[in-house]
């Protein structure tokens, strides 16, 4: 059983990057730098809306009791947010070495999913003068003309065989510009959980590079909704997840007073769990763990 990311996990990673059979997965603490996490995004809702609850760091919960507040006008409550969040939001250095958009851009791959509703990843792309290609996931709309124009980038050459070139970044939760789009709400996450699930809504390349090609998680909390969906409810179905080891960037755990003894126990537990799944864990910060694989992609 895997459970130590080891210098036998670097080669394999490494391998299967150099092959082009890897799929980037991006999540929030990649942006972590630029845009605020979401337990500060959350505590900050929830000083606006009174929330009476002890949980006021889990945005999905939070921005639900706002969605209830507003008069479930879950619309109204994504634009503000979008408004307060992404208007005087700071760029990413892209010329930065561990900057990790940078590093990944720099992988020369032709898809990558995030669930951050943010452009980084796509302008780290067009900063390397590669030519990227946007697409959402249509989640939100059961009208046909919406469904067409979300996904008729893949049938188009770009979209229907990306390369290096012309990269897909495929938004899955989606994207500032289509407030509608953005999983945010607890309401959001089962609709979207139920969709994916019963409906064929990911165009064949992406369920492709889900299925057949090593993941590689980078900015994801084991714990968060949105690992949690992503996970049980979109990639366990996929065969094993394709019989491939993945790799998950991911914080280790942090004591909560001087002599807590819980943060190895919980480590050791997450290592065996993932393991099970075919998950490797990499306990590094986002940047840290950019900063090794440019090292060693490098010097390949």
């Amino acid at each position: 059983m895997l459970r130590v990311f080891d210098e036998g996990a670097w080669e394999r990673a490494l391998s299967k990057i150099r092959e082009g059979r890897c799929t980037p997965f991006i999540g929030a603490g990649a942006s972590a730098e630029y845009v605020p996490v979401a337990g500060d995004l959350a505590a900050a809702i929830a000083t606006k809306y009174r929330f009476p609850f002890d949980d006021n760091r889990d945005l999905a919960r939070v921005t639900q009791y706002a969605t209830v507040c507003e008069g479930g006008d879950r619309q109204f409550v994504k634009q503000r947010f979008c408004r307060d969040v992404f208007e005087h939001v700071a760029q990413p250095h892209y010329d930065v070495q561990d900057e990790p958009h940078a590093v990944l851009a720099d992988l020369g791959l032709p898809i990558y999913i995030t669930t951050n509703y943010d452009d980084f990843m796509f302008d780290a792309l067009a900063y390397r003068g590669r030519l990227p290609q946007r697409a959402i996931c249509p989640w939100y709309t059961t009208d046909r003309a919406e469904i067409a124009e979300a996904t008729k980038l893949f049938e188009e050459t770009a979209g229907y065989n990306p390369d290096s070139g012309q990269p897909i970044v495929y938004h899955l939760h989606g994207h500032h510009s289509i407030p509608e789009s953005m999983v945010l709400t607890e309401d959001d996450y089962i609709e979207f959980l139920v969709r994916i699930s019963s409906e064929d809504l990911l165009p064949p390349v992406i369920k492709s590079a889900l299925r057949s090609r090593m993941l590689l998680f980078v900015g994801f909390s084991l714990a968060d909704w949105t690992f949690r969906v992503i996970f049980q409810g979109l990639l366990s179905a996929r065969s094993s997840l394709g019989g491939h080891t993945h790799v998950s960037v991911q914080l280790p755990p942090q004591a909560g007073y001087p002599d807590d003894e819980r943060p190895p126990r919980i480590q050791d537990y997450l290592d065996r769990y993932f393991a099970e799944r075919r998950i490797s864990v990499c306990w590094k910060t986002a940047r840290e763990f950019s900063a090794e694989l440019r090292s060693r992609w490098e010097s390949r």
